[in-house]
């Protein structure tokens, strides 16, 4: 699968060999670029996080890579903009993992709250002016930004917005319109920039905790490390540290000075919901109005729909919220208040929630109302937060982070404004390429279409282990295009150390399989245990441990699917797996 990161062990030595030109604390998606903004500028850099890559926040998104329509009304203008142009920026660099998605938008008799405005019954009539008005900004305020491909938005029949989204409703429906905004999957985007950023140096880390930092002379040099797999400390020492830990930022910051900023966490709830009990394939589904004043959406991914999210402040501890039955009831209600689709808890295969960090300069402000911007706060004389912004804009959060760092005038130019991701193909005929490689392989079309998608270009390693071992080609699970292979490069190129990071985060299963992957754990683990060389004991423990995980996937008050009979068959080796043993 090509040349493999050095070992974890390699990679804590060197942790500790030199002084970094930045140490970066946190390994989400604000972190990771951070990581990549600092390598691709020639510094040398050293990141590590305390639990897995995007294990928080940056696995727990709405997948929507926009510039935020519903800040229009908020005439939040420039935020909209810079995310626009962040938008065209990963289409252009990241095409294999950001693609273009039509979204439909519909306006409805009776709206109170369109778009988050209370507006007054007098302006009603206006909506749909209005609402064009607004539509015919977002194209203009993208135009100035490298994604002019996309197109601009227009106005949809009846019909034709119901062949969208077949069980969008059509009573009282007064108009509808087609824009065009983007969608990714934010954990293997995460884990895609730390690669582009360790191919240019970089020395990254997960389950690398910091528990304090070094300060000599008043000036921050370095953080105190402990490794919470071997239990071994170290020191890592640099020129300047950048705290990007998101929804701990605050608590981060503290441990050096007060932070200088009041950070807000809120909780976004999602449902991952059945695509047969809720047909949305071809487009994504503005629901336009939500009781606290939000935009929630439909949207088509992995072979099932999401539906969020919901925003509501959160003042308990910083990690996974969990998800309760009255937030599910609360998006199945606001849906099925503009779907003709019967949703009830039973069709949710399962659900998640994260936490935004918000920066808040009042206290009272409704959550839903605060803005997305970020903040670049130098806390200390070699230390500097990044905290606030969303998954769009996170490239321009680490080039306004990294020019903080090094005392460079604000809005100095990244290489990362036109540098492409790990898999990006050089070009159409490239990517062509790899499709009919996979296809000679003999792997089916849903496979390969799953593979360039989530690798890109890298999907030719895959195609290498393949051939080298057939059995890795096997399905991981029926009517899903992941095959094994995709374990053992978890494992091996992308630094998964337990069955969650794969099945959580590098592959997504757990979110779209019925038993949230509990019926495929085992054989993950075993895949992973030959790779990592786990003990038996090991392996077994790292299937009980992943069967906790996956009940915090569960939807309230709906048993779990799979049971020990379905985690056995999956567990049973396939036929080429025990000769292969038995030689």
């Amino acid at each position: 699968m090509g040349r493999a990161p050095a070992s974890r062990a390699e990679r804590l030595a060197a942790l500790g060999a030199r002084t970094f030109d930045v140490l970066v604390v946190g390994g989400g998606i604000t972190g990771a670029g951070v990581a990549l903004d600092a390598a691709a500028r020639g510094l040398s850099v050293a990141l590590v996080e305390r639990s897995d890559f995007a294990e928080g926040t940056s696995s727990r998104s709405t997948k929507l890579v926009h510039g935020g329509l519903r800040y229009l009304p908020m005439l939040d203008i420039r935020l909209v903009r810079e995310d626009l142009v962040e938008r065209g920026r990963l289409l252009r660099n990241a095409p294999h993992l950001v693609r273009p998605l039509p979204f439909v938008l519909p306006l409805y008799e009776g709206a109170r709250r369109p778009l988050g405005l209370r507006l007054p019954g007098l302006l009603e009539p206006w909506l749909p002016l209005g609402l064009r008005c607004g539509l015919w900004a977002y194209d203009r305020l993208a135009a100035a930004g490298p994604a002019r491909g996309l197109p601009r938005h227009r106005g949809l029949s009846e019909d034709a917005a119901v062949l969208l989204v077949p069980p969008m409703r059509r009573r009282g429906l007064r108009s509808a319109y087609l824009y065009y905004d983007a969608v990714a999957d934010d954990a293997r985007l995460t884990i895609t920039v730390l690669r582009t950023a360790v191919s240019r140096g970089a020395v990254v880390c997960n389950y690398a905790s910091v528990e304090g930092f070094v300060v000599d002379g008043g000036r921050v040099t370095g953080a105190k490390v402990t490794d919470r797999v071997t239990g071994a400390r170290l020191i890592v020492r640099a020129r300047v540290v950048v705290n990007a830990t998101g929804v701990w930022a605050d608590a981060v910051a503290g441990l050096i000075a007060p932070p200088g900023f009041r950070l807000r966490r809120a909780k976004g709830v999602h449902l991952v919901v059945r695509a047969d009990r809720l047909p949305v394939r071809r487009a994504a589904f503005v629901l336009p109005e939500t009781d606290d004043g939000r935009l929630a959406f439909v949207v088509p991914w992995q072979g099932a729909v999401l539906v969020g999210t919901t925003d509501t402040a959160w003042d308990g501890p910083p990690g996974a919220p969990a998800v309760d039955g009255g937030e599910v009831d609360y998006l199945l209600d606001h849906a099925s208040r503009f779907l003709d689709a019967p949703l009830r808890r039973d069709a949710v295969l399962g659900v998640y929630a994260g936490l935004r960090p918000l920066v808040s300069a009042s206290p009272d402000r409704s959550s839903a109302r605060l803005s997305r911007r970020h903040e670049v706060v130098r806390t200390g004389p070699g230390f500097v937060t990044i905290v606030g912004g969303k998954l769009t804009s996170y490239r321009k959060m680490a080039e306004d982070a990294v020019n903080e760092a090094l005392g460079l005038r604000a809005g100095t130019a990244s290489p990362t404004r036109g540098l492409p991701l790990d898999g990006a193909p050089a070009s159409a005929a490239v990517g062509r390429e790899v499709w009919r490689e996979g296809r000679r392989a003999g792997l089916p079309r849903p496979t390969m279409v799953h593979l360039v998608r989530a690798y890109g270009t890298r999907c030719r390693g895959l195609l290498e282990a393949i051939a080298d071992r057939r059995v890795l080609a096997e399905p991981l699970a029926p009517g899903q295009p992941h095959v094994a292979a995709e374990v053992v490069a978890a494992a091996r190129d992308e630094m998964a150390l337990t069955v969650a990071d794969v099945l959580l985060r590098r592959t997504r299963l757990a979110h779209v399989l019925p038993g949230h992957g509990v019926e495929v754990a085992p054989r993950v683990a075993r895949l992973m245990a030959e790779e990592l060389g786990w003990s038996a004991e090991a392996e077994h423990r790292a299937v009980r441990e992943y069967a906790a995980v996956a009940a915090s996937l569960a939807v309230p008050g709906i048993p779990r699917v799979a049971g020990p009979r379905e985690a056995a068959s999956a567990a049973r080796p396939s036929q080429e797996e025990r000769t292969r043993r038995a030689e």
